[in-house]
């Protein structure tokens, strides 16, 4: 389990803890949420959530927990701009597909963690939030030594950087590939900004 991880089951125990001193049952079971943190269900990754955007899903209720500068400089498509408080009276649909995301992916897993215990089942978050649509759907690169997996991977993520007016790269070194879990390394995204994203965000109406 990882930093992000251990940070999530600790936050539902406690929240299950804090609702059980106050005499309140929790909607859903801390150990549940427990179950989904350990098999990483908990989250959603850029391309499948850039896929129920392209077929403008519906159900789809995306929000985005960053502050109000970052999400006027950008902020992914359908994006609604909310807090973590705000979230904990929000009246949803029960069918909604919710998907939260920040600058990395802390604070929308805290959300997530308030949302499950609030019932909601079909909840998830970016794990590495807005640095991870930009790496993955808007700039996705491939690099001159791609495995088979990655050149997969790459191919699947062009169509869905024309269509959200990014830019993919071929031919980039290896040390210049942006990294995240999907590339099994850990980053959060700190270490990341999103400006180059911010033209293209803006030319698709954000």
């Amino acid at each position: 389990m990882n930093r992000l991880h251990r940070t999530l089951a600790i936050a539902a125990a406690t929240l299950g803890c804090t609702a059980a001193v106050a005499g309140r049952r929790p909607t859903t079971d801390p150990s549940v949420l427990a179950t989904e943190i350990d098999r990483e269900t908990d989250h959603v990754s850029a391309l499948d959530l850039a896929e129920q955007i392209m077929r403008n899903d519906a159900d789809l209720r995306l929000y985005d927990l960053r502050s109000a500068a970052e999400y006027e400089e950008f902020h992914i498509p359908r994006a609604q701009r909310t807090t973590v408080t705000d979230l904990t009276r929000t009246t949803l649909p029960a069918n909604a597909k919710i998907v939260l995301y920040s600058t990395g992916g802390a604070h929308a897993a805290q959300a997530w963690v308030l949302l499950r215990m609030r019932g909601f089942r079909n909840v998830s978050f970016l794990r590495e939030g807005a640095y991870e649509w930009t790496a993955r759907v808007l700039q996705p690169q491939l690099a001159v030594d791609a495995t088979a997996a990655e050149r997969a991977e790459f191919e699947r993520a062009k169509p869905m950087s024309r269509f959200f007016g990014g830019t993919a790269r071929t031919g980039v070194a290896r040390a210049e590939v942006l990294q995240g879990y999907w590339t099994g390394a850990a980053n959060d995204g700190s270490s990341v900004t999103t400006a180059g994203a911010t033209s293209v965000v803006r030319r698709q109406g954000c």
